[in-house]
């Protein structure tokens, strides 16, 4: 292994990063329909899926949670982000998809101390109101967003923060993974 065979994937993980960061330091955009949306491209059970930015607080590696004593569905343990502790939440199991198996990031939650594990990590991007299509599915209708060579259900986070608060689990929230928040796609 040498220093050079890394350079491509060290140019594209700071180019992530510096575009991240950027995202949290530009002002939040408010307004009407035609509001960009920027978003994460993440991986559930080798599925393509998205995650709002503006949703979240930050993204990091996963590390080894701490173990806690609970019995909620799908709390891994607890996590730590920039001093706090915050319960760990795999996403695959809130969604409805089983366990997973082999979590490499964790989102933070802007609306609610915690964090949610999740298997991969594709990218972050600033999408043009044509590239949301609203759907219909099984649990009613939601968002999905093309970006990243794939079609993605944007998953809605205020409905998974709110079963988790109401410990409400047993299956997913009605249009958990496929509506935005109460903001609305467009609004950001």
């Amino acid at each position: 292994m040498t220093p050079d065979r890394f350079d491509p994937l060290e140019g594209q993980l700071d180019e992530w990063r510096a575009a991240f960061d950027r995202s949290f330091a530009e002002p939040r955009r408010q307004g009407d329909d035609d509001a960009v949306l920027d978003v994460l491209g993440i991986r559930i059970a080798g599925d393509p899926f998205a995650l709002n930015l503006a949703d979240l607080a930050g993204l990091q590696p996963a590390m080894p949670a701490a173990p806690y004593p609970a019995t909620a569905p799908g709390l891994l343990g607890l996590a730590g982000h920039q001093g706090q502790v915050l319960p760990l939440y795999d996403l695959r199991a809130l969604i409805g998809r089983g366990t997973a198996t082999a979590v490499r990031w964790w989102a933070i939650a802007r609306a609610a101390p915690l964090a949610l594990a999740f298997e991969g990590f594709d990218g972050q991007w600033r999408l043009a109101p044509g590239d949301r299509l609203h759907q219909s599915d099984a649990a009613g209708t939601g968002w999905a967003v093309r970006c990243g060579g794939a079609l993605r259900p944007l998953i809605e986070l205020e409905g998974l923060i709110a079963a988790i608060a109401g410990n409400q689990l047993g299956e997913p929230p009605s249009g958990s993974f496929t509506t935005t928040t109460s903001a609305g796609a467009a609004g950001r």
